[in-house]
């Protein structure tokens, strides 16, 4: 599978992780009170199907964005923005939109795994809390975030592969999106913007996905990184604390390598952090509060490879 990170954006800026922070009280500690809404894909499809083939902005603007979810409201800002945007990336994109129509459509068949994904991460960090989850259609740009309502997943990323598509993410990894965001929602971290600390919450959000889960969605990257870990440890050391995260997340100038290797460099740190640490409740716990990146690397003892 190719690497996804830079196409679902699922970093959170810093911005969102404190306003999160002060609402965390506000969300259930119960897993099982977690509500998954996918009206939106439906209203989506709905409009699509009244206002095929012109799919004027109009319709989208005011069928289906106005009379939205908060959680769809949420994805505007940098993401859907408008019905003209909306309406001109379907015309755009519109054998792409039609190829994951009923993947789409299937996704509030997955909540019992869902359910299951977050009932396990309330096994291994009693202290989780459980936003709602919005499942929206939007520009093709973006397959999850979190909001001060919740996490809100693009369902419009997700598709099944045949032998005449590739979707930008196989359906089958949905589970694994919405388990990295839920880590996400949990992390309480210091605030850092050096490529250390971004690259181990991008990591943290997939290890733990991973306890969940059984998996996370970046299997291409982990094998590049696995296969270049001495030479790519030592780039990495030599930037830690640098704020430009080119070429380890989210922005790559370097063709000859997947990008967002980063997820795969945080994830080695968290992971040996984890294995080293006799009281795994605690190392997760640990993982999901650090407040300072470079004593959580120097105790991670990890040295590369």
């Amino acid at each position: 599978m190719n690497a996804i990170a830079t196409l679902i954006l699922i970093v959170l800026s810093a911005s969102v992780y404190e306003e999160l922070l002060g609402q965390s009280n506000e969300f259930s500690d119960s897993p099982n009170e977690v509500n998954f809404y996918t009206d939106d894909i439906a209203n989506f499809w709905k409009v699509f199907d009244e206002s095929y083939p012109k799919f004027e902005a109009t319709a989208f603007q005011a069928k289906y964005l106005d009379v939205g979810s908060k959680g769809l409201k949420g994805f505007l800002a940098n993401r859907i923005e408008s019905g003209e945007h909306i309406a001109q990336i379907v015309n755009d994109n519109l054998h792409y939109y039609m190829a994951i129509r009923e993947s789409s459509l299937a996704i509030g068949k997955k909540r019992k795994r869902f359910y299951e994904c977050f009932s396990n991460l309330k096994k291994i960090y009693p202290q989780a809390v459980f936003p709602d989850v919005y499942f929206v259609v939007g520009a093709k740009n973006s397959g999850g975030t979190a909001f001060s309502g919740g996490l809100i997943i693009g369902a419009e990323m997700f598709g099944e592969q045949s032998k005449d598509f590739k979707p930008i993410i196989d359906i089958n990894y949905v589970d694994e999106v919405v388990a990295h965001e839920l880590i996400h929602f949990q992390q309480q971290y210091a605030e850092s913007n050096s490529l250390l600390a971004q690259c181990i919450k991008e990591g943290a959000a997939d290890f733990i996905c991973e306890l969940i889960a059984g998996g996370h969605s970046n299997g291409e990257i982990h094998n590049y990184g696995d296969a270049h870990s001495k030479e790519l440890w030592n780039e990495f050391l030599a930037r830690i604390n640098d704020s430009d995260w080119t070429n380890w997340l989210y922005q790559s100038t370097d063709k000859s390598r997947p990008k967002d290797l980063g997820y795969w460099i945080g994830y080695k740190i968290t992971k040996s952090y984890y294995m080293k640490t006799k009281n795994k409740m605690d190392a997760v716990k640990d993982i999901l509060n650090i407040q300072d990146f470079n004593q959580f690397l120097i105790d991670s003892e990890y040295k590369g490879g």
